[in-house]
């Protein structure tokens, strides 16, 4: 797995641009983006609206970026000979906790509610039957505290046992992610090189690809727009029961280019401190 870092992460361009869509125009920053991970050089672009954005609102944009620093890794594992296992139809990893950011639940929800109503009311009711299942199981409190969890391991534990329960992500259909262009961070840096059928027996090692740095680790500290707060996230199969709770959270908004530039200086940030912590070890 490369250990390289993002080298840098900042705007190379600032443009207005105007949005070619039904009037009123609106105003928008284009990024030209350089993203130098190990060997490879990515490009990427991004179009910000300049006006006030919810983090939710932002991540299309994010969800792209993960992908091309995704892509970039990807590249540099194949180089090594491996190959990443992960395929549609092996739906192993759809069966844990998922983590989500919360801007992620308001998104996921939001998601749902433009869906047609009968497939609407088939989502929802997965929603409703993993949280019967665990209530059942006597674990629904812990899984809603589990993001609170300092300790790793028992974090891990808990993991584990959701694993056994076979508990799947409501929006798992036929063993592939109906949802695949909106699926969170998380999902997108979940790549594996070890054998799929391991992913599906609790407690069997996983070798998973490691990231110079995570997209989602800094989304999870955006409730502030600045990424200063600290980590926020919960299991996706609580999302709809979240965000329907605090939607004053998530309805907060912050000027978009400030919001997307403080993303990048996170993001690059992050990923020199991983660099240089290789480096001291």
């Amino acid at each position: 797995m490369p250990a390289a870092a993002i080298c840098f992460m900042e705007p190379a361009s600032r443009a207005a641009a105007v949005a070619m869509s039904e009037p009123p125009a609106e105003e928008r920053l284009t990024y030209d983006l350089r993203l130098r991970l190990g060997g490879d050089e990515v490009e990427a672009h991004a179009s910000v609206p300049a006006g006030p954005l919810r983090v939710a609102d932002m991540l299309p944009i994010l969800q792209a970026l993960t992908d091309a620093v995704v892509d970039s890794v990807v590249r540099q594992i194949e180089r090594q000979g491996k190959r990443i296992s992960c395929k549609a139809g092996c739906g192993a990893c759809c069966r844990q906790p998922v983590p989500v950011g919360e801007a992620e639940a308001a998104y996921l929800a939001e998601l749902v509610e433009a869906m047609p109503a009968e497939r609407q009311a088939r989502v929802r009711d997965r929603f409703a039957q993993a949280i019967v299942r665990l209530r059942e199981a006597g674990h629904l409190e812990r899984f809603r505290q589990m993001p609170r969890l300092v300790d790793l391991e028992a974090r891990r534990r808990l993991a584990i046992e959701f694993l056994r329960h076979g508990i799947p992500c409501p929006f798992l259909e036929d063993e592939s992610c109906s949802i695949h262009p909106h699926r969170p961070l998380s999902c997108r840096e979940y790549l594996v090189i070890s054998p799929a059928s391991q992913c599906a027996e609790p407690g069997l090692r996983v070798d998973r690809v490691s990231f110079p740095t995570k997209p989602s680790l800094v989304l999870y500290r955006f409730r502030d727009g600045i990424g200063e707060d600290r980590i926020r996230w919960l299991p996706l199969v609580l999302a709809l029961e979240w965000a329907e709770q605090h939607r004053e959270v998530t309805d907060r908004t912050f000027p978009g280019p400030r919001l997307f530039e403080s993303f990048l200086r996170r993001l690059s940030g992050a990923a020199s401190r991983a660099e240089g912590a290789r480096k001291k070890g």
